[in-house]
């Protein structure tokens, strides 16, 4: 038979129940930062449009490392970006007829950019940058005085990736993030040399980029808490037919740490559940340096030999990249055993005073006659 006591299910620290479990404190893991140079230009001459563009200009690619799972549960990535944007103008003339008015001349151009960082889950665009350039020179002759230069730090500290994109940072590969310059544009403003005037415009960038990974420890089920022990094996040993037995104890644990939260998905029996019985139930975020407790019972109502197997599938909390969590499974095995009660022996003494009484029963008889 099985005894009556109320099932006991508690949560409890691991540590001291009283103290509750503290929050958790995320991990931290920066990739190695990635270098990177690229250069993007664009020509506007007298006579074309008023400005020409070359919007959308590749700045190039950088490839940063993904997160390894086998650090944990991957929750929270940040890009930051340590970069100079650079840009270069120049006004020029071709030399042209000997027409018209002689005399000292001056042509200007201007250019300008934007930059825009793009990765999964991140879409940065970065302010507009303009550049205004002149050359003097004779008219009718040709012009080309040099070039101005100005330099403008770009910097993001970090740009949060979004929840739904984490997934696409984990594994052994790469992230891709791309570079562009959504606006580049140059201006030929004037047209007072005989020849032929250009606005040439380049925009170099040039820094390095890195990632951010912010993550949890897996979880870690276990039957003891000082260590993983992932089998437990109990034994109600030999019992009498229909006697009361009280139930084994036994608890999960999510070991202190700063690790995600439990999750038991399923639970599975074989062999002779009827008679070994669990109140075993699926829960969910079993916090880190917690545990739950459960009972096993043993109904004595039938002889035999009895054994029961119980898998436990667990999964990590449903937290951060789910492509970063992880699979676990316990094993609880009970056993017992349940015979007939022996029927009691006579004590030696009391047969031996049976025996004489026995005896004795003619000789009563006799007198009686």
């Amino acid at each position: 038979m099985k005894t009556h006591r109320k099932p006991l299910v508690i949560a409890v620290a691991t540590a001291l129940g009283t103290l509750g479990t503290l929050p958790v404190q995320a991990l931290q893991i920066t990739t190695s930062p990635v270098s990177f140079n690229n250069s993007a230009s664009v020509t506007d001459n007298e006579g074309a449009p008023s400005t020409s563009n070359n919007n959308g200009a590749s700045l190039g690619n950088s490839l940063l490392s993904q997160f390894n799972s086998n650090l944990g549960v991957l929750t929270g990535t940040t890009l930051s970006l340590v970069s100079t944007r650079t840009q270069t103008i120049a006004v020029t003339s071709t030399d042209g007829p000997n027409t018209g008015k002689t005399g000292s001349v001056t042509s200007e151009g201007t250019g300008s950019s934007n930059a825009q960082i793009t990765a999964p889950g991140v879409s940065s665009l970065l302010s507009t940058i303009q550049a205004n350039d002149a050359c003097t020179a004779t008219r009718q002759g040709a012009c080309n005085d040099g070039s101005s230069t100005s330099s403008t730090p770009t910097n993001i500290s970090s740009v949060p990736v979004a929840l739904g994109n984490l997934n696409d940072y984990v594994g052994g590969s790469t992230v891709t993030v791309t570079r562009t310059a959504p606006t580049l544009t140059a201006t030929q403003q004037k047209n007072v040399f005989t020849g032929t005037e250009q606005t040439d415009y380049t925009l170099n960038w040039a820094g390095e980029l890195k990632l951010t990974y912010t993550y949890l420890l897996h979880a870690a089920p276990s039957f003891v808490d000082a260590s993983q022990q992932l089998t437990l094996d109990l034994d109600f040993g030999t019992v009498f037919l229909g006697d009361a037995v009280p139930d084994l104890d036994f608890s999960i644990y999510n070991p202190v740490g700063e690790r995600v939260g439990l999750d038991l998905d399923s639970i599975s029996g074989s062999g002779h559940t009827a008679q070994l019985a669990t109140n075993l139930s699926t829960f969910q975020a079993l916090a880190a340096g917690s545990s739950l407790g459960f009972l096993a019972s043993f109904d004595t109502s039938t002889l035999g030999t009895y054994s029961a197997h119980y898998t436990l599938n667990f999964s990590d909390a449903d937290e951060g990249a789910s492509s970063s969590r992880s699979n676990y499974v316990l094993t609880l095995n009970l056993a017992g055993s349940v015979i007939e009660r022996p029927i009691p022996v006579p004590e030696p003494g009391a047969l031996s005073l049976l025996g004489v009484g026995l005896l004795g029963l003619p000789f009563a008889r006799r007198r009686r006659s």
